[in-house]
């Protein structure tokens, strides 16, 4: 049955233009040449590497040692994939894996990664380092998975996952402190967000590489509210007056569209 329905679904979509399409791609693992191959928007700090990207500058390295003198300071990175998909009504699907680590001989590190519903192909605003982890500078109307690692004065702790819509100040936030997983150990963590379009439940579950996924976060979000009906999809970092590496690892993404009825479907269950 449910085969039928996607099928059904597929087969509605088969005219619709390209944006409206089904799409899916992945990213097994990220090279030298992946920023620069079309497939990716890199900006900002980002920096490719074999293996991985990252999205916040390296420290600088001599005989084994960093200086914190060095330490990039106030940066943000932005990865956005090269072309729109839809948002809503959509079925969407993404996994990654990241690692955030603290610099060697340092006690502290900031500020953390998200996943973002981007409205454009825009590079981060101006100023949006640190807390504002690269998505916002002001009011901005986006839909942003927050994977935080710094204790700001409106935040519960330096280790939690949130969502953000018009700000940084979280609607929904989980802290992972009493779970086992740090978000800063220099560990591989796998991410897997999901969204519902006929349910309008955005789901966010999280483990080290290798574990089972264990989900934190189980938010309504009505995107037809929130982001337009096409966005850039990716991933933002952002270091303030502390610095921490950002790396991201792999990425699957999976967007399929609904049909307008779908929408219908919606009000009827609103009335």
């Amino acid at each position: 049955m449910i085969f039928l329905v996607l099928l059904s679904i597929f087969l509605h979509q088969a005219s619709s233009s390209p944006v409206n399409q089904p799409l899916s791609f992945s990213f097994s693992s990220f090279s030298q040449l992946s920023c620069s191959s079309g497939s990716l928007i890199c900006t900002g700090a980002v920096t490719p590497y074999n293996g991985y990207l990252s999205l916040t500058s390296e420290p600088f390295q001599s005989n084994s040692s960093y200086y914190s003198a060095t330490l990039p300071l106030n940066e943000v990175g932005r990865v956005l994939y090269k072309q729109p998909v839809i948002a809503w009504p959509a079925m969407i699907s993404t996994t990654f894996t990241i690692r955030i680590s603290r610099y060697p001989n340092t006690t502290d590190s900031a500020d953390g990664m998200t996943f973002v519903f981007a409205p454009d192909s825009n590079p981060s605003p101006p100023n949006s380092y640190g807390s504002s982890l690269g998505i916002f500078s002001g009011n901005v109307s986006q839909l942003a998975v927050e994977l935080d690692t710094y204790k700001n004065g409106f935040d519960m702790d330096g280790n939690h996952i949130g969502i953000d819509t018009t700000s940084v100040l979280s609607s929904f936030a989980a802290s992972l402190n009493s779970t086992g997983i740090d978000l800063k150990s220099g560990r591989p963590i796998k991410v897997q967000i999901d969204y519902d379009g006929w349910t309008k439940m955005l789901y966010v579950s999280v483990a080290y590489h290798g574990y089972p996924l264990q989900r934190f976060i189980e938010k309504p979000i009505i995107m037809s509210e929130t982001v337009p009906s096409s966005v850039y999809v990716g991933f933002t970092a952002a270091t303030g007056a502390i610095s921490e590496s950002h790396h991201l690892l792999d990425w699957t993404f999976t967007t399929f569209p609904l049909p307008s009825y779908s929408l219908k479907k919606q009000n009827l269950v609103k009335h």
